[in-house]
């Protein structure tokens, strides 16, 4: 049961990464489109970008803690 339920952990852990490195992209394609909207002078879009940006950034930190965390309790 122990093989079990760390091969589930495992998958878990490895699912949770492909989600920071996903988040990861995110964060690199948004620094794209804020400074599209700083460009076409868009204050509005380049105002909810960096506010969607901050949150994303918030979240992934989160991630990224959480599996450093748990890697190294194990």
């Amino acid at each position: 049961m122990l093989i079990m339920e760390s091969g589930t952990e495992n998958q878990i852990n490895s699912n949770m990464g492909k989600q920071l490195v996903e988040k990861l992209l995110f964060l690199s394609r948004i620094d794209q489109y804020i400074d599209g909207a700083q460009i076409k002078g868009n204050k509005q879009a380049e105002l909810s970008l960096q506010i969607l940006r901050a949150v994303e950034q918030k979240n992934t930190n989160l991630l990224q803690d959480f599996l450093i965390t748990d890697a190294s309790a194990s």
